[in-house]
């Protein structure tokens, strides 16, 4: 599957770097505000009995957007939510379907009538696909697959895709996991950071929202600055200033590796 990675920020719009609004760090059952006029509960929090506080449900840090009041946790599982773009890793199949773990609660399911694009086929009176494109012939346990959830819910395991852009499977390169909660940072207001760590490490970079991380360099030492540098920004996620200091790292670690 051949894409311009640069073009891939626009894929995740709602992850903005949370830098500027994000103020400070919070624990479950802590209020977060009394103003429920001006306010909404959004992600990670909740209303009291009295509907009359917004209360965190989770570690995280509080961050208010439009009228919203979320709160990022700081660690957390990936939890799929439908049109999310994920990696899966193909770990098992049969006739019917593809297992997929996609680094979350369950496995993912890809059906094989869900990896073609309809209206293709060509040859049928009728518009029926050929045998073999309704079949688990076309991925192997082992790939790895940038998939679309089409349907997520608590009684039913999540249904996959291949088909649209920058979905299918990815040949060669790594791949990295981090908490999901921290792929925001990764990306960047804009895209700033990810665009800055493709250009120092001359690197490219895929990453998706539950957590993980493909990236592909010209040689293993520009790979293993990439790695640590995301593994960084991970654990430096709840700190201001994040892209400039990276920036300097990177520049830095470069200078003492004899890298260019």
């Amino acid at each position: 599957m051949e894409e311009d990675e640069e073009s891939v920020v626009d894929e995740f719009e709602d992850f903005e770097d949370e830098e500027e609004d994000i103020r400070d760090v919070v624990v479950p059952g802590e209020v977060l505000t009394e103003d429920v006029k001006n306010f909404l509960p959004g992600r990670g929090t909740i209303l009291n009995k009295e509907k009359n506080k917004i209360i965190s449900l989770n570690i995280g840090l509080k961050q208010i957007k439009k009228n919203y009041i979320n709160v990022i946790p700081l660690r957390g599982f990936y939890t799929p939510r439908p049109g999310d773009k994920v990696m899966a890793l193909v770990v098992d199949k049969n006739p019917v379907k593809y297992k997929c773990d996609i680094n979350a609660k369950d496995f993912g399911q890809l059906k094989p009538k869900n990896t073609i694009k309809k209206g293709r086929t060509r040859g049928f009176r009728g518009g029926g696909p050929p045998q073999d494109d309704v079949s688990t012939e076309k991925f192997d346990i082992g790939d790895i697959l940038v998939v679309k959830i089409l349907s997520a819910d608590r009684l039913n395991k999540p249904e996959l895709t291949t088909v649209g852009k920058y979905l299918g499977k990815k040949t060669g390169g790594i791949i990295i996991s981090i908490d999901p909660p921290k792929i925001p940072r990764v990306i960047g207001r804009n895209g700033s950071m990810i665009k800055m760590l493709k250009n120092l490490t001359n690197c490219n970079i895929f990453v998706t929202q539950n957590g993980r991380v493909w990236l592909k360099g010209e040689d293993i030492a520009h790979e293993r600055l990439l790695i640590e540098s995301i593994k960084k920004i991970a654990s430096e996620a709840h700190t201001v200033g994040l892209t400039d200091r990276m920036q300097e790292y990177i520049i830095n670690e470069k200078k003492k590796r004899g890298i260019e």
